[in-house]
């Protein structure tokens, strides 16, 4: 993947979530207020879809993961970066939404149906179910379900950690390729909405944009408190784009990426642990 630019990265990319989370979603000239306006008249995937492809950032999962030893609890936690770039001919629209909930009582669980919309150069759009959005506690926003997975493999080839974390706030945070065609030149997709009660989310990934989870977020991390007690040795880290296969793309095979780290005693580490909640 050919990186032209790279608007947002690192804290700023943090700080882009903290406010997106702050205020909502906001979607530039699309619906607000908590109203699904439903523009999609149809329910099947026709020919002609502008589809998005999604692929897992690999370079950004290279430059930035780190070790660190957690100074309240003692363990080591491999954090790292992840980010899903969008570059395909079609924007990742997927939209929540539910009756409205009376009274005081939420939910449980607190979810709802998620449809993505896949967009034609008419102007019209398909809506198809793909799965389901859920209220994020520790969050305090909305997530799609089965978005991505990250996992640690041995040299052999077992599976030592997997990570639960599969469902993320899906938004336009670093600006990746400009030249794509279709690709705008201010983010479409701001976050996602905090309000617990909400009855519409609007969430996506523009074309030529990306959207990053810092290190520093919770669930960006392994436990690897085990494997720095071992001697030293090779492991992958693997982040897998779409892992549920829920979404409809340009292309599948190339959602996962592996990178190479090494764990065990003797490897450098610094002080630090995961920011709660965001």
């Amino acid at each position: 993947m050919e990186r032209h630019h790279r608007l947002v990265t690192g804290a700023l990319a943090v700080l882009l979530i903290v406010l997106a989370a702050l205020v909502g979603a906001r979607v530039a000239g699309a619906e607000g207020g908590g109203q699904n306006q439903f523009p999609c008249t149809s329910t099947a995937l026709r020919a002609g879809a502008l589809l998005p492809d999604l692929v897992p950032d690999q370079q950004l999962l290279t430059d930035d993961h780190v070790v660190w030893r957690d100074p309240q609890t003692g363990k080591f936690l491999l954090a790292f970066s992840a980010g899903i770039a969008n570059v395909g001919a079609g924007t990742l629209n997927v939209v929540g939404y539910r009756d409205q909930v009376a009274g005081s009582v939420l939910p449980d669980p607190n979810t709802m149906p998620a449809y993505q919309r896949i967009f034609h150069a008419d102007g019209t759009c398909d809506e198809l179910q793909v799965g389901t959005m859920e209220y994020h506690p520790v969050h305090h926003h909305w997530h799609l379900d089965g978005v991505m997975t990250y996992e640690l493999f041995n040299v052999q080839g077992d599976l030592v950690a997997p990570n639960t974390k599969v469902a993320f706030c899906m938004a336009d945070v670093a600006k990746l390729d400009p030249s794509l065609s279709g690709s705008p030149t201010a983010p479409a997709f701001n976050g996602c909405d905090p309000n617990q009660r909400t009855t519409y989310v609007n969430t996506g990934t523009s074309v030529g944009w990306e959207d990053i989870y810092d290190k520093q977020l919770f669930g960006q991390n392994f436990d690897v408190t085990a494997l720095m007690n071992e001697p030293q040795a090779q492991y992958f880290l693997r982040q897998t784009v779409d892992a549920a296969g829920i979404l409809f793309e340009e292309h599948n095979d190339n959602n996962t990426t592996d990178i190479s780290v090494r764990l065990g005693v003797g490897v450098p580490y610094s002080t630090g642990r995961p920011r709660p909640g965001i």
